[in-house]
């Protein structure tokens, strides 16, 4: 009876914690997720793919994918880009497909100093396996209870729109920004007369890259440090990312960590999360990245942390491409 309970437990805490939007540890390696201003900041066009596996000891948690492909228009000043995304959670495949068309545009101020303006209007669509399910009477009766037949005549599957929109600003040094998401708060429920609006996202983000040896004319010998913080909240809940990681020749590595110690949601559960560790690598035109999150909240050694990977590819030669202002990070 105890495991049964256990279980029922995580599948209910499964069912509330996916009202929220997904996350990636690598958030500057998936800069069009984080903010749609940072659509077309890139020199050359380019394509993201990004998987996250969290809390793989844990069995069918979260997987969460994500492609993304953008391109900058100088002859208008715009960037223009797209967004697919796919979260697949809990026993019961409670699927989350967004499909974000971008677009932003690019003001220059002065020879130092320039802002970007985004906008991603997209579809969102739910869908989940009510056949994988398992329900308290259930449990109880040791048979098929009420709920399911209850639960079975609701639809499978629900398509809404949805916007968001970010500002950007920045220098070949720092940047900092804000964006905001699901501003329709659409009603995302599977359950007919039945209204669960989809929370407001924000987020606030900013940093800065530090050459430690400037004058080094050898690519295989420049070194640099980017220190930058991620800040976002949904509902009542909120979380801070904050860390650097360092950069030399084709290497990258670095460690973050995410969480707000000092909130508590209620007595004894304190807002702490992980411990984020980087490792890179990039060659002419792609860039390879992969992150291991340790977990240090009450689910430590249960969930075995998290684990993503990411590829960027970027269809020029930075050092060929007609120069503007470029955002110091993300450079992926």
């Amino acid at each position: 009876m105890k495991k049964y309970l256990l279980s029922l437990a995580f599948i209910l805490s499964i069912t509330v914690m996916c009202a929220q939007d997904m996350h990636f540890s690598q958030f500057y390696a998936s800069p069009m997720y984080l903010n749609p201003a940072f659509t077309g900041s890139n020199a050359c066009s380019r394509v993201t793919m990004v998987y996250r596996n969290q809390w793989p000891g844990i069995k069918k948690a979260y997987n969460s994918y994500l492609l993304s492909a953008d391109h900058y228009l100088s002859k208008y000043n715009m960037g223009v880009g797209m967004l697919l995304a796919n979260d697949v959670a809990g026993s019961g495949s409670l699927r989350t497909t967004q499909i974000n068309p971008m677009v932003a545009y690019e003001a220059k101020f002065s020879r130092e100093f320039g802002m970007r303006f985004g906008l991603q209007p997209g579809v969102t669509m739910k869908s989940v396996d009510y056949s994988k399910l398992m329900f308290g009477d259930q449990i109880a009766q040791g048979g098929p209870g009420s709920t399911v037949a209850t639960v079975e005549s609701q639809k499978p599957n629900t398509v809404f729109f949805d916007m968001g929109a970010g500002v950007l600003a920045y220098t070949s040094k720092y940047w900092g920004g804000v964006s905001f998401y699901n501003l329709t708060q659409p009603n995302q429920s599977l359950m007919d007369n039945d209204d669960v609006l989809l929370p407001l996202r924000y987020t606030v983000h900013g940093g800065g890259k530090f050459v430690l040896n400037p004058n080094e004319k050898d690519d295989h010998l420049f070194k640099s440090i980017t220190a930058a913080f991620h800040y976002r909240g949904q509902k009542k809940f909120d979380q801070f990312d904050i860390g650097f990681y360092y950069m030399q020749s084709v290497f990258t590595m670095g460690v973050w960590y995410r969480g707000l110690p000092i909130k508590h949601y209620k007595e004894g559960y304190p807002n702490s999360d992980a411990v984020v560790f980087i490792l890179g690598a990039k060659a002419d035109r792609m860039y390879i990245g992969y992150s291991y999150d340790l977990t240090v909240s009450q689910l430590a050694g249960r969930s075995n942390g998290a684990h993503e990977f990411n590829i960027s590819y970027q269809f020029c030669k930075p050092k060929k491409k007609k120069r503007r202002i470029e955002v110091a990070c993300p450079k992926f």
